[in-house]
């Protein structure tokens, strides 16, 4: 059903709560306030993971233009601008998603000391060096293998060739999508045991 609502328009509606929600904040707590910085960091981390979309899409299109024809339904005539908005909007739903996360998990009421979202700006760099590093070894460690027997379902109309580049594409991206995974808990582990080995202030 979401589905049917333009991506544009889901995007403002989830901007208009954030904001709406942080003046709110702000008016209850003045100085106190921090809804808007948790919010800022959250989009934040979905407009660099949507930019990393794009990249990651522009280049593998590049590679295999049919795993984008066939794999994502991207119209022929415009691969390149299809795959890279595909990126953007996939990595700002996942950045929104990590991002979220992390703070959830950096500022959530407990025992322990908050954690500090400088900080957790400071570790914001593991989820997309895991990515790159997994998107890098998982087709060199495993490309030559066809889990999901893309072959038999895509040769013909594809060549060998082109079945290989759709292969190695999917690897990629899968590699990308472990790699962040894994360094999102990387940082939501982190952040934890250090909340854990710090000191409570005593209460008042």
């Amino acid at each position: 059903m979401i589905q049917l609502i333009p991506y544009s328009s889901r995007v403002a509606v989830l901007a208009a709560l954030m904001l709406a929600a942080a003046s709110i904040d702000l008016v209850r707590r003045g100085t106190e306030a921090t809804r808007w910085k948790e919010y800022a960091f959250v989009l934040a981390a979905g407009l660099i993971a949507g930019i990393f979309g794009l990249a990651n899409n522009l280049v593998t299109s590049s590679i295999s233009p049919e795993y984008f024809i066939f794999g994502k339904a991207v119209p022929t005539e415009s691969i390149s601008r299809g795959a890279a908005l595909l990126g953007l909007k996939a990595g700002f739903v996942v950045g929104i998603f990590s991002g979220g996360l992390c703070v959830y998990v950096t500022t959530r009421k407990s025992a322990y000391r908050p954690f500090s979202l400088w900080n957790l700006m400071l570790l914001s760099w593991r989820p997309f060096v895991s990515a790159v590093t997994f998107a890098v070894l998982l087709p060199l460690m495993f490309g030559k293998l066809d889990p999901l027997g893309f072959e038999a379902k895509l040769n013909p109309p594809l060549k060998a060739s082109q079945v290989s580049g759709f292969v190695r594409v999917w690897w990629i991206h899968l590699g990308v999508y472990v790699g962040l995974m894994i360094g999102v808990l990387w940082v939501i582990f982190d952040v934890a045991g250090i909340r854990r080995r710090e000191v409570a202030p005593p209460r008042p």
